[in-house]
């Protein structure tokens, strides 16, 4: 998969493919022309997209020549003549000859100086996988490795159904362990007493492939809200960073941990009571939720991790507080405590992915739509 998100890719990063030799892999697959209307060409198209949907996810990238071992060795693209009937066309295969229908499929273009253009098709790690190819007359599964696509076994099957029907519950397990943390269960220390924002940053494929990257003090992610010092404590699971211990309440005000299996936990205090209000700042929660959110997916993808990525978020300990958005102005107290605001699915985790947890925040507090700033 090319390292960057969809709508992002250039000239500068197909020419990247050649210079610094990519090859095929397991996320990554070059064609030279577009899918054809065959009933061969047809397979091994739907096979690529499933393929990749039943694994890790990854990019098929048009209009590149490859040197006969899989290294991309010329940057050529496709007319884009007929460009608008074909892209039709294989949506319709994907939409008949596809089961489940694949979640993520997306297409972007990227136009040479010839004229000529390249498509880079980006197909998610699936969440109802297995997909099973349904054509003429055929009925196949299809997996992903190193060397390219293969036909799942039985036994890769019997797993590939289990995990599907598992792995939303086993995502969210992710996050509901992280809400436990605050607490301090299996923590060098714990959340104080206060509205709390808890999110977790992952790839899809998280439950998935086994990772064991290496987490050091240089390339932890930091907390939200970081003031002062920190103090980095290793742990079996990963690094664990947080704000100074405070010594009245034995507790930190946020923290990061950094999990050796390819994942982040944040967890921060958004409000207090002040002059015995119970208040919150909505800039510590829409504002940090969306900078946290960036930086895991940035320094995942620099460990070689790549998305669709799934955020989730909570808060806790919000009973009775405001959220004061003008001068002198509060909303509503919130009543439902603790708070799961849901999760979103995403190629980069955005600004605009990442707005159903602003809007949950508000409506927590009474109010519909989120005011302006």
């Amino acid at each position: 998969m090319i390292d960057k998100p969809l709508d992002q890719i250039g000239v500068a990063d197909l020419e990247a493919l050649v210079t610094y030799g990519r090859s095929e892999g397991r996320s990554l697959d070059f064609k030279l022309t577009f899918p054809g209307a065959g009933e061969k060409a047809v397979k091994d198209f739907l096979a690529d997209v499933t393929a990749f949907a039943n694994t890790d996810g990854g990019d098929m990238v048009i209009g590149v020549r490859e040197d006969g071992n899989g290294v991309a060795a010329e940057i050529v693209g496709i007319s884009a003549a007929t460009l608008d009937t074909d892209l039709l066309r294989i949506e319709d295969q994907l939409r008949n000859c596809v089961d489940p229908r694949v979640p993520q499929f997306r297409v972007q273009t990227i136009t040479l100086a010839s004229g000529a253009v390249v498509l880079v098709m980006r197909v998610g790690a699936s969440t109802v996988a297995p997909h099973r190819v349904t054509y003429s007359k055929s009925s196949r599964f299809y997996g992903r490795n190193s060397r390219g696509n293969y036909e799942m076994s039985t036994g890769e099957l019997r797993q590939a159904f289990a995990a599907s029907d598992e792995m939303p519950r086993k995502i969210r397990d992710l996050h509901h362990r992280a809400v436990e943390a605050t607490t301090g269960k299996d923590m060098p220390c714990r959340l104080a007493e206060a509205p709390a924002a808890v999110l977790t940053v992952a790839p899809l494929s998280v439950l998935r492939e086994a990772r064991d990257i290496r987490v050091t003090r240089e390339t932890a992610v930091l907390p939200p809200r970081v003031s002062g010092g920190i103090d980095m404590v290793v742990g079996l699971d990963g690094l664990i960073v947080h704000s100074p211990i405070d010594q009245d309440s034995q507790a930190v005000r946020t923290w990061s941990v950094n999990h050796r299996r390819g994942y982040v936990d944040f967890a921060w205090a958004i409000g207090r009571t002040k002059d015995g209000q119970k208040i919150i700042w909505r800039k510590y929660f829409d504002e940090q939720v969306i900078g946290a959110a960036r930086s895991a997916v940035a320094r995942l993808r620099s460990f070689g991790i790549e998305g669709p990525w799934v955020a989730m978020a909570t808060l806790t300990g919000i009973r009775e507080y405001r959220v004061i958005t003008g001068d002198d102005y509060f909303t509503d107290a919130a009543w439902q405590d603790p708070a799961y605001l849901g999760e979103v699915v995403d190629d980069a985790l955005g600004p605009e992915s990442l707005q159903p947890f602003i809007d949950g925040f508000w409506r927590l507090f009474g109010i519909d739509e989120a005011p302006h700033s």
